[in-house]
């Protein structure tokens, strides 16, 4: 269940599209990921604390070598100076929970917690790799061997076995030429990654593109036209008009990369690639906008109230769609939820949006 914290007022104490750009910023230079691997190295017995970044990597680079039996990656080294881990090479963070001695359940929590994403996307050939080796608890040489001969297994074009059901068959086989054969059958590329997301963002863009199509004053002049509206109406008009100009307030990275625009957005609903991070971004903000768009904030009572709905709502579609939950850590998520928890949460948001 949710609690409010020190990140996010309480619902009927809203606070102003400033001070929650300013606080969103200090999210950004905050080290969840450092945190995370301090808190592991330590109950691994090797004292650091999260700004020990060289104290780590020298611990990470010799657990790669005598674990893993390779070289630390550059990506990883960069991640400890400080980077934000990514999530598009999945098989680096995969490859760090081994290195860290992780079980199935550690694995899963970390890719949560400290990633920002979830584990065990089994649609794809290297989570599917992984889950059948760290849930069977083989050794890395085991996962490497399977990436390397699984490489000119053909993905499927169409995603016909559902992702829980391809779970449940990985996590039931502990045979290796028995999982590698399901997996030459059980391999997806990119499209078929999320087709559930998929599926709730083209019904969530539908619900705007219908409510854009009743309001005269919006000009649709043709369908072409539909996906630039629907971007204008998720983040400000100011926002999709001048995309050259700066924003009003300084806003971190991790909350304007990886916004839909009009191109991502069509890309999305055509079926073709999209990142994990627009996905995930380009559902989240729909489903506020759709919401906010009927509920009504009169009074601090329904304030509150509709936060609530809204979360609660929220994080459900979220899990249906195999993202990761509501995270206040995040700068997308803090500030879009503390847009929720104001009088009008809509106008809030578009002035964070909004540029010179």
């Amino acid at each position: 269940m949710f609690t409010y914290g020190p990140d996010l007022s309480a619902p009927g104490e809203p606070a102003e599209a400033a001070e929650i750009a300013a606080h969103a910023v200090g999210l950004e230079k905050e080290s969840i990921f450092l945190q995370g691997l301090s808190e592991r190295l330590n109950a691994l017995g090797f004292a650091c604390a999260p700004d020990d970044t060289g104290l780590m990597l020298e611990e990470i680079r010799r657990r790669y070598k005598t674990i893993l039996g390779i070289n630390c990656p550059r990506t990883v080294v960069e991640w400890v100076r400080g980077t934000i881990p990514g999530i598009s090479n999945r098989r680096n963070n995969y490859e760090l929970c081994f290195a860290l001695e992780m079980d199935f359940e550690q694995t899963a929590d970390f890719f949560r917690r400290y990633f920002l994403t979830l584990p065990w996307g089994c649609k794809s050939r290297t989570d599917a790799v992984f889950l059948y080796c760290i849930y069977h608890r083989k050794p890395y040489s085991e996962a490497a061997r399977m990436l390397d001969g699984s490489q000119s297994f053909v993905p499927q074009e169409n995603a016909h076995t559902a992702t829980a059901q391809i779970f449940q068959t990985i996590i039931s086989t502990d045979d290796d030429a028995a999982f590698l054969e399901y997996l030459s059958a059980h391999c997806y590329g990119n499209e078929q990654q999320f087709m559930t997301a998929r599926a709730k963002i083209i019904e969530e863009t539908e619900r705007v593109k219908e409510r854009l199509r009743k309001d005269i004053s919006k000009e649709i002049v043709s369908k072409n036209r539909l996906n630039s509206n629907v971007i204008a109406e998720l983040l400000s008009y100011k926002y999709q008009e001048d995309t050259e100009g700066r924003f009003v307030f300084d806003l971190p990275d991790r909350y304007t990369s990886s916004l839909p625009n009009d191109v991502t957005l069509g890309k999305i609903l055509n079926g073709s690639t999209a990142s994990y991070e627009t996905l995930r971004k380009t559902l989240m903000l729909l489903h506020f906008s759709n919401f906010y768009s009927e509920a009504s904030n009169m009074d601090a009572e329904e304030i509150e109230s509709n936060f609530l709905d809204f979360y609660e709502e929220l994080d459900e579609q979220l899990e249906l769609c195999g993202f990761s939950p509501i995270y206040l850590g995040h700068p997308f998520d803090y500030i879009l939820l503390s847009c929720a928890n104001t009088l009008d949460p809509i106008v809030t948001f578009y002035e964070i949006n909004d540029r010179n």
